[in-house]
């Protein structure tokens, strides 16, 4: 399961130091598992406010996982994780993760957006499963140049 989603604007939107644009991975470049990165949303913080997202928009510091930590996890079962176009994230030894209610928010590695929070284990502070990113770029690619006026 992948989460892209392009919007076509009416309007153009005017950047400031709030809103800003974001660089796209190089194709087929991947992050190396170690990295650390970024991950914003708006999501539950905990089991048991799942059924309250927060209130305003949450970010937290990851790494970049090796593939094996979500393909070979004794505790949680990704079975239909794919390496190919997929990234396990998070941070095992702080228990930090996205949560639900963050799907479709942005991984952040250095200035490019590396990933998509896709899905996870309910179980907390297991890592997550995020879309790369790179993976679709002459995808992207192809859906922008149908969206151009």
């Amino acid at each position: 399961m992948f989460i892209i989603l392009f919007a076509q604007l009416v309007e153009t939107v005017k950047l400031n130091r709030w809103v800003k644009t974001i660089l796209l991975p190089r194709t087929d470049k991947r992050v190396k598992p170690g990295t650390k990165c970024s991950v914003a949303g708006w999501g539950c913080t905990s089991r048991q406010s799942e059924s309250a997202p927060a209130t305003t928009l949450k970010e937290a510091n990851l790494k970049v996982l090796e593939d094996d930590v979500c393909l070979k996890n004794p505790d949680v079962t990704y079975c239909d994780y794919d390496a190919s176009t997929m990234m396990c994230v998070g941070d095992p030894k702080k228990g930090k993760a996205s949560f639900k209610g963050d799907s479709g928010g942005p991984l952040v590695c250095g200035k490019r957006a590396q990933g998509i929070v896709s899905w996870g284990s309910r179980k907390s502070g297991s890592p997550g499963v995020y879309t790369r990113v790179s993976t679709f770029i002459p995808w992207i690619g192809e859906m922008m140049r149908t969206l151009e006026p």
